[in-house]
């Protein structure tokens, strides 16, 4: 009996750590070309009293090539995104004034069956003060206001295009990213 009991309590902290932490993990899209990806939100910094939400993206080499797929990002281009509710309507962006800093674009490399992890949210909206939950992403800027308890989520588009004057062979296209839900409270 104080075996089951000491199980149940492990899965109920894991549970309760996993819930605590305040990340969600969007579904992994459908290939395109040997490369999937996914969404990751998880709750970010306070600032000025504003929860900022920190969005990531996954991406994986599925190919049955054996070789390192090489990927062209452009933090400015490479990402269209959407925040809307649970009825598929758009969330109202707020009036903000913007000063982002950005790198120009760069080459990634992911390793055959590897995956990469990195940040896509950016920072340099306009942040009001004690004004809820922010998700700022170059594609746009989200706010879900103070007591709101709806539910909504953030969905994205990768498109890679290579340079043309490049004579790296690289993946190019889309990959349609599954929504994630935004952890708020």
């Amino acid at each position: 009996m104080r075996k089951i009991a000491c199980i149940l309590f492990f899965i109920l902290s894991v549970s309760i750590t996993a819930f605590a932490s305040g990340e969600e993990t969007g579904a992994w899209s459908e290939p395109v070309d040997g490369l999937r990806g996914r969404l990751i939100a998880k709750e970010g910094s306070v600032f000025h009293g504003t929860k900022m939400v920190d969005v990531y993206l996954e991406l994986e080499n599925v190919s049955d090539v054996g070789n390192p797929m090489q990927l062209y990002f452009d933090p400015i281009k490479s990402i269209e995104s959407r925040c809307f509710d649970t009825n598929g309507k758009d969330l109202v962006q707020p009036p903000t004034a913007a000063d982002v800093i950005t790198p120009s674009a760069y080459w990634l490399s992911i390793p055959h069956d590897g995956k990469l992890k990195f940040k896509i949210s950016i920072a340099g909206y306009g942040v009001y003060e004690n004004s809820g939950t922010n998700i700022q992403m170059m594609s746009g800027n989200w706010l879900i206001k103070p007591g709101d308890r709806g539910k909504y989520y953030l969905e994205a588009k990768l498109i890679s295009k290579p340079p043309e004057s490049s004579r790296i062979r690289a993946w190019a296209g889309e990959l349609k990213l599954p929504k994630v839900l935004i952890p708020h409270s």
